[in-house]
């Protein structure tokens, strides 16, 4: 039951960091995930910069890189976060909000991640 509490206490200090930011008018998308090793997410973070067109991949603001957001045309479009005991990519989407930059990202990882 804490570890509820815990992550929705951080899932919502997340979402507060990103809205200070930028505040999309978005449907949120969530998928979760089996957790995966540090070494796992660094290479997922790494495909990220590769596979994401026209975007930028930027890095968590605490030590031990467990999350990292996807920006396209400056607009925040994605959030992965691999600190709690699921992995969570969070998908922000609507018609202002085109998301075709993660595309490749998101085809390349389904073969790897198991849904939980």
């Amino acid at each position: 039951m804490k570890l509820l509490i815990y992550g929705a206490a951080l899932l919502a200090a997340l979402s507060a960091a990103i809205a200070s930011r930028h505040v999309p008018k978005a449907d949120l998308e969530l998928r979760t995930f089996r957790k995966v090793s540090d070494a796992e997410f660094a290479v997922m973070r790494e495909e990220a910069v590769r596979l994401v067109r026209e975007g930028l991949v930027q890095r968590a603001r605490y030590a031990g890189d467990r999350y990292f957001e996807v920006s396209c045309d400056g607009t925040p479009v994605m959030l992965v976060d691999n600190s709690l005991e699921q992995l969570l990519i969070v998908l922000y989407a609507n018609r202002q909000i085109d998301v075709p930059c993660v595309v490749p990202l998101l085809s390349h990882w389904s073969g790897r991640i198991v849904a939980e």
